[in-house]
């Protein structure tokens, strides 16, 4: 409510195509930032799989199902199932972590868009004669911005 309190107050966008921009960037981040994490984690696997030094068995993809679920097969006796199980679980956590941080990044950017916006309203009465009033609302909307700034870090 905070967030959106403090957004209607900022000054509107001047087009369309200013208006969609902060759009566009963030699906951008999430899609290279998704597609950077599945083949960070793909390569992970490739090179676990081709560089076991020490098999735990003949097969290097049971081999890597055992090493990586581990603490699976310390409680229960090990299968093929409950392998793949444990590798599901794993790719869901990694991916889950990797949403977190995109999460993170995309509500950076979105404060990040807050202070622009009242940016490029502030470059646009350079050199104007503006009343007392314009700087007093431009301030306290500087100071929303860097409260919400602050609520959303302590959260």
């Amino acid at each position: 409510r905070h967030w959106a309190a403090v957004e209607r107050r900022l000054p509107g966008y001047t087009c369309c195509l200013q208006r969609a921009r902060p759009a566009r960037r963030l699906k951008l981040v999430a899609f290279v930032l998704l597609v950077v994490s599945l083949m960070e984690h793909l390569l992970s696997i490739i090179s676990v799989v081709y560089y076991d030094f020490c098999p735990r068995r003949s097969d290097p993809v049971e081999s890597y199902l055992l090493g990586t679920s581990a603490q699976l097969f310390e409680v229960f006796p090990y299968s093929n199932w409950l392998a793949w199980l444990g590798k599901i679980q794993n790719v869901l956590l990694t991916f889950g972590w990797s949403y977190m941080d995109i999460f993170l990044m995309m509500l950076g950017m979105g404060l990040s868009e807050m202070l622009a916006r009242l940016n490029r309203s502030l470059e646009q009465q350079v050199r104007q004669p503006m009343p007392e009033a314009y700087w007093t609302w431009s301030r306290t909307l500087y100071r929303s911005i860097v409260e919400l700034i602050r609520e959303v870090d302590d959260a």
